[in-house]
């Protein structure tokens, strides 16, 4: 469990780490949301190929998967491009703060529902406070602000976006887990991610950058990209889609923590509060999933 668990967190800070380079290449060099997105896949999408097609040779593995799994990975590739697009998509047509309240708030409820009917993952009555508790946490430390964008007719369209990226993220989540039971983690990712940076092929446009901001490009596609997901699907192999939802949410909590510290960017009180109560349900599941782990071991 402690190998799944911090395969997960450690992909989650590095994704925290996404927000603040994408802010940078937007606000001092006016790069395009979409654009950026696209890139990321870019680059990151020939190193995971690479590492995948280095697996797939040792094990000997890429020719013997049967046309399900084929088009479980082409989906997986189609939520990775769709989280993408729709996310900062609906980052242009609604408040920020509601945009990413909605994005990784719901992606997690999601998640949990559909692997209990789908994966048969047991629910208890900690993962149900885990749940509360992370998603509370989250809206706390995104701030109670960002519920104003869902009051606004006019701001509906983007709100609905940020759900279908909720919805493409929670999608690969899920599909992650039913792959890796079969198929090599590298393969799974390195295959998927190809998918997807194919699919935003269409929505590339080449910025006019100095060196810098090509740097804070490779960055993204290196590192919160093909490395957090190298961290993450390899997680994803020994514990439950719910918990690893929840401890996705240190995501937020890195982004939030990077501004504070490298742009002084102030944080309320509640603000603090929610990302104690975010700690707690990140807590809360690590400990639901070693009582799963000795509930299963042999005993003595």
């Amino acid at each position: 469990m402690k190998i799944g668990m911090w395969g997960v967190v450690v992909a989650a800070v590095l994704w925290g780490t996404a927000g603040l380079t994408a802010k940078v290449l937007t606000t001092n060099y006016g790069t395009d949301p979409l654009t950026i997105g696209a890139f990321r896949l870019l680059f990151g999408a020939p190193v995971l190929l690479a590492a995948a097609w280095r697996e797939s040779i040792r094990t000997g593995s890429i020719g013997r998967f049967p046309s399900r799994t084929w088009v479980w990975l082409v989906l997986f590739g189609v939520g990775v491009a769709g989280y993408q697009t729709c996310y900062f998509s609906a980052v242009g047509q609604t408040m920020v703060s509601t945009a990413t309240l909605l994005t990784i708030c719901t992606a997690p409820l999601m998640v949990s529902v559909v692997a209990r009917w789908w994966l048969k993952e047991r629910w208890t009555f900690t993962t149900g406070w885990a749940l509360v508790l992370g998603v509370t946490g989250t809206g706390m430390l995104i701030g109670l602000h960002s519920l104003e964008g869902l009051t606004e007719p006019r701001l509906w369209q983007g709100n609905l976006l940020a759900l279908a990226a909720a919805a493409c993220y929670g999608g690969y989540t899920l599909i992650s887990k039913r792959l890796v039971r079969d198929v090599p983690p590298l393969l799974v990712i390195g295959v998927a991610f190809s998918i997807g940076a194919i699919l935003l092929l269409p929505m590339l446009s080449w910025p006019v950058l100095p060196w810098q901001g090509w740097l804070l490009l490779i960055y993204l596609g290196w590192v919160p990209t093909a490395l957090a997901y190298v961290l993450f699907i390899h997680g994803m192999r020994y514990v439950t889609a719910t918990s690893a939802s929840i401890w996705a949410l240190a995501e937020p909590l890195t982004a939030t923590l990077l501004a504070i510290t490298l742009l002084g960017e102030r944080l309320s009180f509640s603000g603090w509060l929610g990302a104690v109560i975010l700690l707690c349900s990140m807590f809360l599941t690590a400990k639901k999933e070693r009582r799963s782990d000795q509930s299963l071991s042999p005993t003595k």
